[in-house]
């Protein structure tokens, strides 16, 4: 089959959403399909931002209409615009839940109403466009493709007309990562004892826990005067929420952005990953702090559920205990490295996303 995969704004592996859209391209092309990885771009600056997605939505049309055609079309559903060119197979394949997104934007837009009512008002107004866009796009596609268990439910017992076209696929790390970090996980060892290198490793948004984060992290640097704490891939935001003596003491230090490339040297030393998030598409972070061999202390979000039933031991309740056991994980990591490896992540796209089109 003649495939595309879209991205909205960059294809960086270091962004989330193109880290995915690379590594299924990459697993379906080694199964023998014709795949395009294309990028919408990003916007030019004098775009104010309400008008954004409206922009990538007009790119991806035109780039339909005047490439070859394809067979099958992977694109985000707020990209669905109607009556794509060439009618081919549509696939709204989720990178994020973006209903609980905006649900869990609107609680904090509600709670500054009183303060900044016109901007609260406004933001929960284009909060609920967007919502309406993406809602169409379900409807206009041929498949949904939810990222986890957690989100495929979660549409089957809140979005009932959506069930015949639910399918799911998990995430995971290209081959090349993979390797790096069992490396890094075969060279771990237990902590010293003159305290805990905490880390967490996001982008900085409501939607992620950081609130969770910093309660948590200013508790335990009160009690235990050893543990220190890294905010990673945050960008400047984080700077504004946590407290500055702890910054200014090197109890936290924040990593705003790093390369793909650093990941492995991050991860090596640290002992305990944290997991916050209220809401979220999967957390491939999850997957690099597990894979390196720490145990990860998680809130019930995005693909937790379906980690931990691979990795029990490693995947652990947070808040974390006073006293957690953190030495290196022992585990069995055959299931897990079978049932996140793109190879098989494809094969199930081919069975589910793909069904009814042949090559």
């Amino acid at each position: 089959m003649r495939i595309l995969v879209v991205t909205f704004g960059r294809s960086q592996p270091e962004l989330g959403a193109a880290q995915v859209a690379l590594n299924l391209a990459d697993a379906l092309a080694a199964r023998g399909h014709e795949v395009v990885s294309w990028a919408s771009g990003s916007p030019p600056a004098e775009l104010r931002g309400r008008h954004t997605w409206r922009w990538h939505r007009e790119r991806v049309r035109g780039y339909l209409a005047t490439a070859a055609p394809f067979d099958a079309v992977d694109l985000p559903p707020i990209a669905i615009g109607p009556g794509l060119p060439g009618s081919p197979l549509i696939v709204a394949r989720s990178v994020q839940p973006d209903l609980l997104y905006f649900a869990a934007e609107a609680r904090g837009e509600l709670g500054g109403l009183a303060r900044h009512p016109l901007r609260s008002a406004f933001h929960l107004a284009y909060g609920a466009r967007l919502c309406a866009a993406v809602l169409a796009g379900w409807r206009r596609a041929d498949t949904i493709l939810c990222l986890g268990s957690r989100e495929r439910d979660w549409m089957a017992r809140n979005l009932p007309w959506t069930r015949p076209k639910l399918a799911l696929y998990l995430n995971g790390l290209a081959p090349g990562e993979r390797e790096a970090l069992a490396r890094v996980r075969a060279g771990r060892r237990p902590p010293n004892g003159s305290g805990v290198r905490w880390l967490w490793i996001g982008r900085w948004a409501r939607h992620k826990g950081t609130d969770r984060l910093v309660r948590f992290l200013t508790r335990r640097a009160a009690v235990r005067p050893g543990d220190t704490f890294t905010i990673a891939g945050c960008g400047e935001g984080a700077r504004r929420d946590v407290p500055e003596p702890l910054l200014a003491a090197g109890r936290v230090r924040l990593v705003p952005r790093f390369a793909r490339a650093d990941l492995p040297s991050l991860l090596a030393v640290h002992d305990a990953g944290l997991f916050t998030s209220h809401a979220e598409g999967w957390g491939i972070s999850l997957n690099e702090m597990l894979e390196s061999g720490m145990p990860v202390f998680a809130t019930d979000a995005g693909g937790v559920s379906d980690l931990r039933a691979l990795l029990p031991q490693a995947l652990r309740p947070f808040p974390p205990p006073d006293e957690p056991d953190l030495a290196p994980v022992a585990a069995d990591w055959g299931p897990y490295e079978r049932r996140c490896a793109w190879d098989r992540i494809a094969a199930e796209y081919e069975a589910t996303a793909l069904a009814g089109r042949t090559r």
